[in-house]
């Protein structure tokens, strides 16, 4: 009996010290999982935070890459604009070669016509107030006088052929070039603009020199001007007072002056 009682009481410490083993493998478990389980979560936030980072240099990336085109379309402006200025920059420079040239050409032939020679004289300046016609346009021009008179006002669109209108502007300027001006020498100067030429003309030049003709043969036939006075130029489109590049500053081109030279002599 006794025995008996020994081998219970064993039996119950064994059970005893079973349960609590198992009791601390347990703890050991959920000990381990809420460990993992925070590793997971730091991972997890980590993670997160990598994406937020990405997102944000994507986005800075994406800027960057907007405000570099913007500074090549500036870039890209800024060259056109150079190239553009460097162009009127020889354009002005041309023509200043071409003005210094036709001075150098005036001053090389001051004599023509049975000697008569053609003396600077800044006296006409005071006679431009004399000039007074709807529609002409008269400027001092070194020491000429130039009456620029629009092709419109005198001829049919590209011809030589003179407009209803001509006669009533060439009158005008004639009574004054007879009045005012009756010892001065006259150029007569057919421009046009740089568009090309309708047949029978071949070129502009051409053109333009027909339509000098025209005025001289009006000035000096209808008009009796006398002609040993007058010179007859044909420029075509090489000496614009504007630019070509709109329809308005093409029409301002095509046009005759009449140049006044200082009074001469003999």
């Amino acid at each position: 009996m006794f025995r008996l009682c020994c081998l219970t009481l064993v039996s119950l410490a064994v059970a005893g010290l079973g349960c609590n083993q198992n009791a601390a493998w347990r703890q050991q478990q959920v000990l381990a999982q809420q460990q993992t389980q925070a590793q997971i979560a730091e991972f997890e936030r980590r993670a997160s935070g990598l994406d937020a980072s990405n997102q944000d240099l994507h986005s800075q990336l994406a800027q960057a890459q907007q405000q570099s085109k913007i500074l090549q379309d500036e870039l890209t402006l800024v060259r056109r604009q150079l190239g553009d200025t460097a162009n009127q920059l020889a354009q002005s420079q041309q023509m200043a070669k071409e003005k210094d040239e036709k001075v150098q050409t005036l001053l090389a032939s001051t004599q023509y016509r049975g000697g008569a020679v053609i003396r600077p004289n800044n006296s006409l300046t005071a006679d431009l107030s004399k000039i007074q016609i709807p529609g002409v346009t008269a400027r001092q021009d070194g020491d000429v006088i130039r009456i620029e008179i629009p092709a419109d006002m005198l001829f049919h669109p590209g011809t030589n052929s003179l407009s209803p209108n001509a006669d009533n502007v060439l009158s005008q300027v004639s009574s004054i070039l007879q009045r005012d001006f009756p010892t001065n020498k006259i150029g007569v100067e057919g421009h046009t603009d740089n568009q090309p030429v309708n047949p029978p003309y071949t070129s502009n030049h051409q053109l333009s020199a027909s339509m000098a003709q025209s005025i001289f043969d009006q000035l000096t036939g209808r008009y009796r001007l006398d002609p040993s006075r007058i010179v007859v130029v044909g420029h075509g489109s090489n000496h614009p007072v504007v630019s070509n590049a709109t329809p308005a500053g093409q029409q301002r081109n095509r046009r005759v002056d009449l140049v006044i030279y200082a009074e001469s002599s003999n």
